[in-house]
């Protein structure tokens, strides 16, 4: 089973992390989440104490949440993901009981992230180039995040090239159809409540292109923060995480919440 830290009591929440992170990257978050829930954060296969093993597709990632879900005995968590995490989260949501999702800053429209990478996929599978080229994609993301949290971060990482190559094997192995027909896969079966937070630039049409696939989909951006927005304002993210458990308890409330006010 998963490595993973549980805290505190409430309605269940499970935080996921992004690639090459741990469990730790939750850690400004953790202890205000735990006041209002149970909070269970994960550590991925081939991530932080947790085993490694192929596969490493979304869906078996996914499967492995579950299994701590299940041992622990929670009651229909609300799935909180960063990065990679929101993507786990998302097939989760496809496949297994839950409240409602919240998906941080992973556009799900993976053709452009394809395009990004893409031209690196032979460097990233030379080991002598592997940890440079994954610090080059770190580095674009970091936004407004603090010297001291990215320094934390940076710490934390674990550069595990067979799960990263395994995890994005869906980007390199399949064209832009293919990719869309796959993430139709994952999200088509979706009606739990979904809020997509976003502090990285969209594409115009990426709302429109969300719900027609996620009917509940929501999107709140903060812009200018870049990838790591829970991270770069916590009190904000923990208040906002308590304003959609607030909202997903009917489809009505969900739908016409405010959950950008400020208290």
């Amino acid at each position: 089973m998963l490595a993973y830290e549980r805290l505190g009591s409430g309605p269940s929440l499970v935080l996921i992390h992004g690639l090459t992170d741990t469990r730790r990257v939750w850690d400004p978050v953790f202890a205000p989440l735990a006041t209002t829930f149970d909070v269970v954060s994960v550590d991925l296969r081939g991530h932080g104490e947790s085993f490694d093993g192929t596969p490493y597709d979304v869906v078996t990632l996914a499967g492995d949440v579950h299994e701590v879900v299940v041992n622990l005995a929670l009651d229909a968590p609300l799935v909180v993901g960063h990065s990679l995490g929101g993507y786990v989260a998302t097939a989760y949501a496809s496949r297994f009981d839950c409240s409602g999702v919240v998906n941080i800053d992973q556009s799900l429209d993976l053709a452009a992230f394809a395009a990004m990478v893409g031209p690196f996929q032979d460097q990233l599978r030379d080991p002598a180039q592997f940890e440079a080229i994954m610090l080059m994609v770190f580095a674009t993301m970091r936004g407004a995040l603090n010297d001291d949290e990215w320094d934390r971060l940076a710490r934390e990482r674990r550069f595990n090239q067979v799960a990263v190559l395994g995890i994005w094997s869906t980007i390199f192995d399949l064209d832009a159809a293919g990719l869309d027909a796959y993430i139709d896969s994952i999200t088509r079966p979706i009606t739990v409540p979904y809020l997509a937070l976003h502090g990285s630039p969209l594409a115009e049409q990426y709302e429109s292109w969300l719900t027609e696939r996620v009917p509940a989909a929501r999107l709140v951006e903060w812009p200018g923060l870049g990838h790591l927005p829970h991270l770069v304002e916590p009190d904000r993210f923990v208040a906002l995480v308590n304003r959609v458990a607030g909202a997903i308890v009917t489809p009505d409330r969900w739908r016409e919440a405010e959950l950008e006010a400020r208290d």
